[in-house]
Order: structure tokens, then sequence, then C-alpha cells
């Protein structure tokens, strides 16, 4: 009795517990067309695998049971009967083709069918049934009815690249399986048996008769049924988003060609909004070389994706639409310039700090003389107004003043990757080095974030609070960001860059900045609520500049139109700072007004601690009096006003420090390099210039105020020493090997001629 329980129980306990390891390979790594779908649940795309294949997953739950009853009575009756193998079907199907000669029935049973798809063999022979025999067994072993059957109709291979019931309810009749008809259904449970004669769309009347004759319905009924099938055509929506999506399954945690749905925080709705936008006005300036764009749409609190447009045609090969424009690096022209402003912010400046906009070189090695987009200097402006109509020079002036390294450790916080392998200038103040639009506008966003920067959230999904609460970092803090929305939202600010132009009035509180590359390769608007932030570039991904439309109102167009479909007429207001208040101060100036101070505004200003406070001094009694720094941009125009030496150290506007100039040879005239220096508090400066090859003084000079001079010359390797003690300049003329100790602490720079 034991030995024969033994010989039962062995055999199945080594089925039961021996390595099964295309099971757990197929189970493991068994990949499913994704269907994506948006927040409204709308089909985007489902993802074909290998050689365009499709193989949706369902859960069995999910499946109707008209249609697993279907299959089930079309392919093994007795599936909840048998333990893998249908003995009495086995011996009428050997009977069968016993006496016909031929295999007219081959018993496969819908857990054999399971094995056969688990391990495929490419033979039918005796040796090929025996093991699918063998592996049923297996399986039901490990499997429970329900988990063999989800896997079959989840697998079942209907011929045409179509794997899986719900594959082919949308293949064969474009349906989901819930909207099948019960005809639908039994003509689709008859394809697997012989695909290439059984399907609907090829031979609707082999698949009906089939059909009749399992069913025992009027075949006319079923043709009337298959004659309906048609050739779905799979949706392609979004396609440049969905790649990024695929190119970064693992880093965006978004599991592609795995058996869930995903639901994306995307809309639909909103993305054919804004294809429509982007492509009238690509039609409208198509003579203008503008041939391209893409669209990057946000929650802004949430940074979940709503639209993304990579490029004005996915199918256009002619202006290369498959390139994402989302992710190509480009210049952004000023678009970059409120970061800057923002980490001015958080470095003691203020929105009534006085900039210089006058001609002014910057640079080291390399001479950097930036220029107004108009070719205009607007003498001492306010910082707010320098933002707000993005001026040139005084961005320069504030990289300069800031430097780059700090700037760049501020856009690296951002999340800038692109700029890593770029070396920037003092451009990049504004906008010359290559970065995304996906990137400008996460890092946008964080100024009506309350200065979080919030990485992108792609799902639709209960919990984002919680989830953007555990991912937020703050790069810039609470004050500075609301200052910065309070800028770049100011029309009267911006009207001195833009005049009062509807494009940035949407009807409610928005900031917007606009960009335009150096060369007009590229025309970028970003522009945000505290609810949405869009981010819009135009141009060609070949570089070609573009004719005629040098500004960047065009894509801001886009992001206002974008900006009032979203938020309609809700206005959601940007929350002041905290601890600023508004006081009068001279708007020339910036400093607290006096009783000469005729023009006067109002202005956020830290709260007062009971420090000193600075009263205007360029308006007086006499009229009207300039920081020394401006002395020649007054001379440019011959405008009124004085100059008054500051008082400051004494400094050397130019040439900067670790130039470099070129000495011509054919040059039949003296050759000369101007300096020009400011403050001392003194009427009379000693200029050194020292030849560091020959360790001698090449010129001696003393000058008196304006301290502009020339200064002879020569190839060779110089230091040039500013100082106002004549007991030093005798002391440094005497021991020149002490130059460096005697004047160390004057004003000094270094300069090479070639």
């Amino acid at each position: 009795m034991v030995s024969s329980i033994l010989l039962i129980l062995i055999p199945i306990l080594l089925l039961r517990f021996l390595p099964y390891p295309e099971l757990d390979v197929f189970l493991k790594e068994r990949q499913y067309s994704t269907r994506i779908f948006d927040c409204n649940h709308n089909l985007i795309q489902i993802l074909p695998l290998e050689n365009g294949l499709r193989r949706e997953y369902t859960p069995l739950e999910d499946i109707p049971e008209e249609i697993i009853k279907a299959f089930i009575q079309a392919e093994d009756q007795h599936f909840y009967s048998h333990f893998g193998i249908d003995v009495g079907s086995v011996l009428r199907a050997s009977f069968q083709n016993i006496s016909s000669k031929t295999t007219i029935s081959g018993a496969s049973t819908i857990t054999m069918q399971l094995a056969r798809i688990i391990s495929p063999s490419p033979s039918r022979n005796i040796l090929a049934k025996g093991k699918e025999a063998l592996n049923a067994l297996r399986l039901e072993l490990r499997l429970s009815k329900s988990q063999i059957l989800e896997l079959y109709l989840n697998n079942l291979p209907f011929g045409f690249n179509t794997e899986g019931v719900s594959t082919a309810a949308r293949s064969f009749y474009g349906k989901d399986l819930k909207s099948l008809t019960q005809e639908e259904i039994y003509t689709l449970a008859v394809i697997p048996r012989r695909p290439q004669s059984y399907n609907p769309l090829t031979n609707p009347e082999n698949c009906a008769e089939r059909a009749s004759q399992i069913f025992n319905i009027p075949k006319e009924t079923l043709v009337k049924t298959t004659k309906n099938a048609k050739t779905y055509e799979y949706p392609f929506l979004m396609p440049h988003y969905i790649q990024f999506l695929i190119d970064n399954e693992e880093k965006n945690q978004i599991g592609i060609y795995q058996k869930e749905d995903i639901i994306l925080s995307a809309s639909l709705e909103l993305q054919f909004l804004a294809e429509e936008l982007l492509s009238k006005e690509l039609e409208k300036y198509r003579d203008n070389r503008i041939s391209n764009g893409a669209i990057l749409v946000t929650d802004t609190q949430t940074g979940q994706i709503l639209a993304w447009v990579g490029s004005g045609d996915f199918s256009n090969e002619s202006t290369k639409g498959q390139i994402d424009g989302v992710l190509a690096e480009n210049q952004p022209g000023s678009s970059m310039k409120p970061f800057l402003y923002a980490l001015a912010l958080e470095k003691g400046y203020t929105p009534s700090t006085i900039l210089p906009d006058i001609p002014l070189d910057f640079g080291f090695s390399e001479l950097y003389i930036p220029q107004n987009f108009n070719n205009r200097f607007n003498g001492p402006i306010r910082f707010r107004i320098a933002l707000a109509s993005s001026l040139n020079v005084p961005a320069v002036y504030l990289l300069n003043q800031l430097g780059m390294e700090t700037y760049l450790e501020k856009l690296r916080e951002l999340h800038f990757e692109s700029l890593e392998n770029q070396t920037p200038g003092l451009g990049l103040a504004l906008g010359n080095a290559e970065v995304s639009l996906f990137e400008l506008v996460n890092a946008f966003s964080t100024f009506p974030k309350n200065g979080y920067y919030v990485p992108n959230n792609f799902l639709q999904y209960i919990d984002i609070e919680t989830d953007v609460k555990l991912k937020a970092t703050q790069v810039f803090s609470y004050d500075t960001s609301a200052l910065i929305c309070d800028i770049l939202s100011d029309e009267n600010s911006r009207a001195l860059g833009f005049g009062y132009s509807e494009v940035f009035k949407p009807g409610f509180d928005a900031i917007f900045k606009t960009g335009t590359a150096n060369q007009y390769q590229n025309i970028t608007a970003l522009g945000a609520t505290p609810l949405y932030t869009v981010g819009v570039w135009m141009g060609n991904f070949d570089g070609e500049t573009v004719l005629g439309k040098t500004g960047s109102s065009i894509p801001a167009a886009i992001c206002k139109e974008i900006l009032m479909y979203l938020q309609g007429t809700e206005n959601v207001q940007f929350a002041p700072p905290n601890q600023w208040e508004k006081v009068e101060i001279c708007s020339l100036s910036g400093k607290l007004p006096t009783k000469y101070c005729r023009q006067r505004i109002f202005e956020y200003s830290p709260i007062s601690t009971g420090t000193e406070k600075e009263y205007c001094t360029w308006h007086t009694e006499n009229g009207l009096v300039y920081p020394e720094l401006y002395r020649n941009w007054l001379g440019l125009k011959n405008r009124n006003g004085e100059v008054f030496q500051n008082g400051e150290n004494l400094t050397i506007l130019t040439p900067r420090n670790e130039s470099v100039f070129f000495f011509d040879p054919r040059a039949l005239t003296k050759q000369k390099i101007k300096v020009e220096a400011i403050g001392g508090n003194s009427e009379t400066i000693f200029a050194l210039l020292f030849n560091n090859d020959t360790q001698q003084f090449a010129d001696i000079q003393k000058i008196t105020y304006p301290f502009d001079f020339y200064i002879p010359l020569n190839r060779g390797d110089f230091t040039l020493y500013l100082l106002t003690d004549s007991q030093k300049m005798e002391a440094a003329l005497n021991n020149s090997l002490q130059i460096e100790q005697l004047l160390a602490d004057d004003e000094k720079i270094c300069f090479q001629v070639k």
C-alpha cells in the first residue's frame, strides 16, 4: 500500500518541486504591450514589442465571463475537470487520427497550449507532444486554474502580430474586450485554431463557418459580424513624450512593457490644442525660416507633465520632426536671466539696487562687450527694470560681480545637467550656453512654487502631494521667489524693453520671460502662474537663422493662449514676500528720497532692522550729480548732470585682468592701450607699468582726475599698478624686486601683448 502511494506521490512531488526555469523566465521576463492612457483615460499608445507584435495584458477578473466561456468551449471543454491532460480527448483523437490515417484532432488542452507558449518547440512530433503533456502537469501542480487561464488568454497567438484576447479584440474589431458582441466573441474564439484560415479580416466566410460549427450559431449571422471586421489603426499620439518615458523607464520609475496600464498626468485635449497652436504659428511664419518648435506644459506645484510637443510634425523628415525639441539643447537667450537675478537677490541685492547699463567691457583672456538688444544704454537702471526689460549689460555686470562658479552651482541645483560638459563665459548671463526646454520649464516653475524645485511627475495618481513633499528641494528662498514673480509680472517695469504688449496680458497674474539666441537660431518663451507653467521653443533643428522675426513674442503668444485655456478667468495671485515692505524711494538712485527727488516710486525693501537709512545723494540743491562710474555715459549724448567721485576703492575698469592684446608690427604709429579707472578719493594717482619678463618698469605716469589715460603697447607680460601714495611709488621704483610685496594692497591688473 505504502509503495503504491509512493509510486504516485514521488512523481507528483518531482513534477511540483523540480526546477521549471522556463516558467520562471516566462513569469518574470515576459513583456507585454503597455497601454498608455491620458489623465481622462483616453488611449495614447499601445506599445508594440519586437517586430511590431502587440500583446496586451488584462487580468482575468477584467475579462468578461462570456469570453472565458467561449474560449473554453472552443479549445478545452473539460478544462476545469482535468489535470493538464484530457485523457478522454486524447483517446478520442487517437482513434480519429488512426481511422482517417491523418491528423484531424490534436487533443491539446488549454494547459498544454500554455506549456507550448512557455516552451515553444518547432517540431510537432510525438516527443514534442509528450513534453507538452509533462509540462502541462507541472503547470497544473504550480498554478491555479484561474492563473493558467489568465496567462493563456493573454498570450494566445492569433497570428498577424497579435497575441492575447485584448489585442485580438482591438486588432480585428477595433474594440476593447467589454465592448465586443457575442457574435464577435465567437468569431475571435476560433482564430487561434488556424490563424491564417480563420482570420475575419482576410477570410470572413471561413471564420464564420467554423464559429457556426462550434457554437451552433447560424452562419449567416456570423458572416455579417466577420464582414464588419476592419484593420485597427493603433494610435500614435505624443510620440516624443512616450519615447522619453521608454528611454528613461528606470529613472522615471515607470514600468514599460509590464502587465499594468500606465495612466499619465498628461491631457490629450491639451496636447491637441498645443499642437494646433504650434502648427498655426509655424505656417504663419514659414517664410521667416521658422520650421519647427516644441512645447512643454506642467502643473506648477506638482511638476506633473500636462502636454509635451516635441516638434511641429513628427513625420516630417525634411524638418527633422523626429528630433525632440523639448530635450534638444539650444541657446535660450534671455530666458536664463531670472535665475541670475534670483541668485543676486540671495546675495544681498534688492529690487531697487542700481545697476550700470553703460558701455562696459568684461572678461579675461577673451574680451566681452555686451550690447542691449536695441543698441542703447540707459545709464543707471534699477534692478527691477533691468530684469523685467531684459537689459543685457546689467545682467553681464551681475554675473561678473557674483562669479561664474557661484552661478553655475546654483544652476546645478536647478538641474541644468546640460551645462556639465560646457565651459560658458560671461555670455552665460545672456543665455549663450545650450540648455533644453525641459530644463528651462522645470527651473522656471520654482519661482511660483515658492523657490522649491520638484522633479517631474508623470503619472496620474492620488498621493501626489506626499510625493512632492518628499522630493522637493528649496533652491531659492520664499522671498526671493516672491520678488522675482513680482518683477516678471510687472508690466510697467517691462515697458522699457517691450512696451505694453498684449502678449503678456492673459487677464490674470502670470510671469513671462522670453529669449532670443545670439544668432537668432532660436526664440524661446516661458510663462507661469501658481497653477501652470509653459515653455515654448521655436526655430530650426539644423541651426539655420530666423529671418525678420527676431523677437520671441511669437512663442510668448502660444504661452499666453495655453495659460488662458488652462486657467480660464481664475486668478491665483502670487504671494508677496514676507520679510519685505513697500517704501518710497527715488526712482533714479534707488535710495530713500530727499526733498530734491521729484520722481518717487514705491518699491520692496527689507523690513528695517534699525540700521542707518541711505538717502539719495544724486539729487542736490545744485542739480543732478551721478556717481563716477557714469561719467563716460553722460558724455555720450551730452546729458545733463555732473559726476562726483564716490570715495570707493581705486578700481580699473578697462582693460580687464588677464586680457590679451596683439601687437601689430605693420602699424607706423605708436600703439597704445586705453586705461579707465574710477574711485580712490584722490585728485591724482600714479600708474606703474611693470614688465614681468625684464623685471623693469616700462612706463610711469602721474594722472589727474578723471583717470583716463594711455599706456604703451609692446610685446611681453605686464602688470599695471595704480596707487595714490607717492611714497609707496618711490619705494617700488627703488626696489623693483620687492614690488609684489610693496604694492600688494593696491589695484592692479595683468595682461599680455603678443
